[in-house]
């Protein structure tokens, strides 16, 4: 009977998921806020387009390719305007360690243009390198304001 309640107990301990969860902590969103920076600057001064390339995920890239990524960009550098100033406006950032290890960030900012101001949200993950991806971006511009 011992042997069957210690079995049982075995069992028990290595179904469990040992995790830690963090959620908005200033230093998540420094480094998150990183990646957007760069996007930013390559907007605004940079251009090169790998490196562009280079700040999103392989999961942005399932859903979106590369070339409507830069139609995106296009798109709105000719209809709108360069990016001229941009402030974060709202962020999260939810970070599981232990067994089911995860790390989600989302940035929201405020982007002044040339000729009107967008919304531009940013979802982020960190891949199995560590390194932080974009893997959803979304340009909001409010029609009505114009």
């Amino acid at each position: 009977m011992k042997k069957l309640y210690l079995i049982l107990i075995s069992f028990l301990l290595i179904s469990c998921s040992f995790n830690q969860t963090f959620s908005n902590r200033e230093e998540d969103k420094k480094e998150a806020e990183e990646i957007s920076k760069k996007f930013f600057w390559e907007l605004k001064y940079g251009g090169n387009l790998d490196t562009i390339y280079n700040l999103f995920g392989d999961k942005f890239f399932e859903v979106t390719d590369k070339e409507k990524l830069l139609q995106i960009i296009n798109t709105t550098q000719n209809d709108i305007g360069r990016v001229e100033e941009y402030d974060l406006v709202k962020w999260e950032t939810l970070i599981v360690k232990g067994s089911n290890a995860k790390s989600e960030y989302l940035l929201v900012y405020d982007v002044k243009r040339g000729t009107a101001k967008t919304e531009e949200t940013f979802s982020m993950e960190k891949d199995k390198n560590g390194d932080i991806k974009i893997v959803g971006y979304k340009v909001n511009q409010d029609l009505l304001n114009k």
